[in-house]
């Protein structure tokens, strides 16, 4: 598996579907932020995790921040 890039700039535009391949161990920590119902939805993982935080009105830097939190 591979760790999670914490300074990736270019992680917000990544398709959630792409960043759950690369990253299973984030799904339980999305779950939380965006529901388990939403990661079971296909449309849900071809949008940018930028474009889902605002849609569901999650802090991204606060998401972001707990997944750096599961690298250490």
């Amino acid at each position: 598996m591979t760790l999670f890039p914490s300074k990736d700039p270019s992680l917000e535009n990544k398709l959630i579907g792409n960043i759950l391949r690369e990253y299973p161990r984030m799904a339980r920590i999305m779950e939380r932020y965006f529901g388990g119902h939403c990661l079971e939805r296909s449309g849900f993982k071809i949008q940018t995790l930028g474009m889902a935080c605002i849609l569901f009105g999650v802090d991204q830097k606060q998401l972001l921040q707990e997944f750096e939190k599961i690298q250490n």
